[in-house]
């Protein structure tokens, strides 16, 4: 039997799966972001600060949707000291956070407020394991989903009569991305249509905050799929696309490794089979700018490295199970006022 230390880098591998293009940039081999307004989730550190910074030397103007100020703060630094060459895209920092659906779609009004497009919206904030124990939001729902799946999806859905308003703009592409994961595809548990199926404990798991955020990922992917459903019958032209990173030693990966005995060593050893945050970001940023008549390139396609259109798990196709989930996800925030 495989040791809990041995497991959880193993795991994190597993889930992760997947090698990022060696001959990929995205500064090269993508079209220019001049003009362009994005917003990147989670964007202070790790992939999603890794996609923001793709974004920023394309040209665009980002926003670093995040919490805390003061590391978004030394984000931007370590952005210029790094350099934002060719594009010198602009970042602001904009407050987000997603543990409360309210401050979710409170974020997205504000945003309204002050921007009259967004070209691209990248949902990538996530909680990759809980190491301080279950803890749930103000609403009694549990962390990794209220920050993996029901944050994005208020945050989105406020945003996405900007986003359909921006399609008439010259030379507008809009797109969603939302960044799902290959532990997508290993979900044993399915069920999606009350609280009590999204606090599920995983209590027979060794490592049940991994089964969480995979549980979490299926959601991320179920909603993709439903939505890309929707777009399609209204005919509108926003995009949407889910994408795996692929198997990344990002500062999440590092964190829960932390955990362990002897983490230095765990970190090595993870860094053997693993690849850096900003590999992780090509999926992401592929997704997001790749020219429409690209292959790979469709209405709820998943871009998994290097940068290919694959199959989804049949379990995140499943209408039924997508119904159900939005059903319960509508009901849940009529009931909270959102």
């Amino acid at each position: 039997m495989t040791s809990p230390s041995l497991g959880l880098p193993l795991r994190l591998v597993c889930i992760m799966g997947g090698v990022p293009s060696k001959t990929f940039n995205p500064v090269e081999d993508l079209p220019s972001l001049a003009g362009k307004v994005v917003v990147v989730t989670g964007s202070s550190r790790g992939i999603g600060f890794a996609i923001l910074q793709h974004f920023s030397r394309m040209g665009a103007k980002v926003y670093m949707a995040a919490r805390d100020e003061a590391r978004a703060r030394e984000a931007i630094d370590r952005l210029d000291k790094e350099g934002r060459e060719p594009g010198f895209g602009e970042v602001i920092w904009h407050e987000l956070d997603l543990k409360d659906p309210r401050s979710a779609k409170e974020s997205a009004e504000r945003f309204i407020a002050r921007e009259k497009r967004l070209d691209i919206l990248v949902n990538n904030a996530a909680i990759l394991a809980e190491l301080g124990g279950v803890q749930e939001n103000a609403d009694g729902i549990v962390n990794s989903m209220a920050v993996n799946y029901l944050g994005p999806y208020v945050f989105t859905r406020t945003l996405l009569q900007l986003l359909e308003s921006t399609t008439s703009l010259d030379g507008a592409d809009v797109r969603i991305i939302n960044v799902g994961s290959h532990g997508h595809t290993m979900v044993k548990y399915m069920e999606y249509g009350s609280k009590e199926a999204w606090n599920h404990p995983f209590k027979w798991y060794l490592l049940s905050s991994f089964e969480r955020y995979k549980y979490s990922k299926l959601a991320m992917h179920l909603w993709t799929n439903d939505l890309a459903r929707h777009l399609s019958e209204e005919n509108s032209k926003v995009m949407i696309l889910v994408t795996q990173p692929g198997a990344i030693l990002s500062d999440g990966a590092i964190r829960s490794l932390r955990a362990l005995p002897y983490p230095p060593f765990w970190i090595w050893f993870a860094g053997l089979m693993m690849h850096p945050a900003t590999t992780g970001a090509y999926t992401s940023v592929f997704a997001a700018c790749a020219p429409r008549d690209n292959p790979q390139i469709s209405q709820g396609a998943y871009i998994y490295p290097p940068n290919v259109a694959v199959a989804q798990a049949p379990a995140a196709l499943d209408e039924v199970r997508q119904r159900k989930l939005a059903e319960f996800t509508e009901g849940f925030l009529q009931s909270i006022g959102v």
